[in-house]
């Protein structure tokens, strides 16, 4: 027994060696840390304003922007097809060697210069009502666009607040882990103090040594976790990643966390009446089913009206004719016509019928999309109701473990300093108490979010509306 005891104190004294090094090492870092993250020229910016940067320059939205004015456009497109067509022609050519000559009514072989100049016009006047299925495929599929966009920017808010949330999370963790580091470096020198007075052993400062070691480098992980999430921001407003940025968190309000009563069923019917992604995709059905009755108008005839109007010169002149000049050519050469033709289809080839097929499965295909689209929205909104539900029950179990962590640290200290707890057990009980009170912070914010999730879920995000409902920063 007594020829263990050298080794045992050479293992308490390493101990407190390596304790202390860990010490020095982590307090460098720390202090570099914090040289690194005070630049000079900082950027604050608040919420409200980092949903409008997102508004402004997120590429998603600018995509769905794009296909939101191609959609406009095709619409006009289809609108100018209940317009007639004008057209204005004009050539200037010589013939060469033998040919007839309208001006004589004979062949010649003189070489003649000829000049015209006319216009044509036509319209169509059916065509199995083609254009206007076009024109309401179009207006639907405009309508599927726009719904699409504003659905587009209703994510990238959503996406704001849940980063923003993320970032208050990781930064009240880091708070907390900074408030048990102070905690301890205080003990640390109680337990200093006695050990110089003997009251104490010396193994009881190598092990607060390397407690506050252990609680430095659970300071700089919460810091970097605050970094990775800040980053996520950065990238997601398209950001300079060259520049330091603040964003300044709002507060929780007192109401924030006051759990509130949803019915399921109520949800689900105000998701189906208010979810945009939904409304697209009944546009979307909608245009498909424009798009058979377009495509079957191949099957009816066509009708339509044409005129043509001009004149022409030639360098023979006109017979019987005192005055060939160009002028009094072109006036006399005047004329047109007018024409209504029928087109009756017969047959092309099986194409009308395999086009009509076509567009047949493009409306199946976006009937089943719709089904799915609303499938998939009364899922999500039952997730995100079970998901608040458990997060409120997460947040009251996380409340009672942090006041009985609290309780049970204050009262090993107590005992610790009275000299009838160990080191050992004032250790755990402070590790039970930061981590109850990481997970009781990490249980509010997951509140908040996922009430965000069920608003966001069910539609009732606005962009234009102040969405995390909080006032406040810092």
């Amino acid at each position: 027994m007594h020829s263990q005891r050298p080794f045992s104190s050479l293992r308490s004294f390493l101990t407190g060696v390596g304790g202390l090094v860990a010490v020095l090492l982590l307090g460098a870092s720390l202090q570099m840390s914090r040289a690194q993250q005070a630049p000079q020229d900082t950027t604050r910016i608040a919420f409200e304003e980092a949903v409008r940067i997102a508004l402004d320059q997120n590429t998603d939205i600018k995509r769905a922007q794009t296909s939101a004015r191609a959609s406009n456009l095709e619409v006009r497109s289809e609108w100018m097809d209940f317009l007639p067509d004008a057209n204005i022609r004009s050539s200037v050519f010589r013939r060469y060697g033998r040919n007839f000559s309208d001006v004589t009514g004979d062949f010649t072989t003189r070489s003649t210069d000829f000049f015209n100049l006319g216009g044509s016009s036509s319209l169509t006047l059916f065509n199995g009502f083609e254009n206007t299925a076009s024109l309401r495929q179009s207006r639907d599929q405009a309508q599927a666009d726009q719904k699409s966009l504003r659905q587009t920017r209703q994510d990238v808010v959503f996406n704001v607040v849940d980063q923003f949330i993320a970032l208050v999370e990781s930064r009240e963790i880091a708070r907390v882990r900074r408030e048990e580091l102070r905690t301890r470096r205080q003990q640390l020198k109680q337990i200093k103090a006695f050990v110089e007075a003997g009251s104490r052993p010396v193994s009881d400062l190598y092990t607060q040594q390397a407690d506050v070691a252990d609680a430095e480098q659970q300071l700089l992980q919460a810091q970097r976790e605050r970094e990775i999430n800040k980053t996520r921001l950065i990238q997601t407003l398209q950001l300079s990643p060259r520049k330091a940025y603040d964003f300044q968190v709002p507060d929780l309000g007192s109401d924030s966390l006051n759990a509130e009563a949803f019915d399921l069923s109520g949800l689900i019917d105000e998701a189906f009446q208010q979810r945009l992604d939904l409304q697209a995709a009944q546009a979307e059905r909608q245009a498909a089913d424009k798009g058979v009755r377009a495509a079957r108008s191949s099957y009816y005839p066509s009708v339509s009206i044409s005129g043509d109007y001009g004149t022409d010169w030639s360098s023979q002149g006109l017979r019987n004719l005192g005055d060939d000049s160009f002028m009094n050519q072109l006036d006399v050469n005047r004329g047109g016509s007018v024409s209504l033709s029928v087109n009756i289809p017969v047959f092309n080839n099986l194409n009308r019928s395999t086009q009509v097929e076509q567009a047949q499965v493009q409306a199946q295909n976006a009937k089943y999309a719709l089904q799915d689209q609303r499938q998939e929205i009364a899922l999500q909104v039952r997730q995100a109701y079970l998901d608040y539900r458990n997060a409120v029950q997460q947040l009251e179990a996380a409340n009672k473990r942090l006041r009985a962590a609290r309780q049970s640290r204050d009262a090993t200290l107590e005992r610790y300093n009275l000299g009838s707890a160990s080191i050992v057990e004032l250790q755990n009980a402070r590790r039970d108490f930061v981590n109850a009170a990481s997970e009781q912070v990490q249980a509010r914010y997951q509140v908040l979010f996922q009430r965000k999730r069920i608003d966001y879920n069910v539609g009732r995000l606005n962009p234009t509306q102040p969405v995390l409902g909080i006032s406040g920063g810092r």
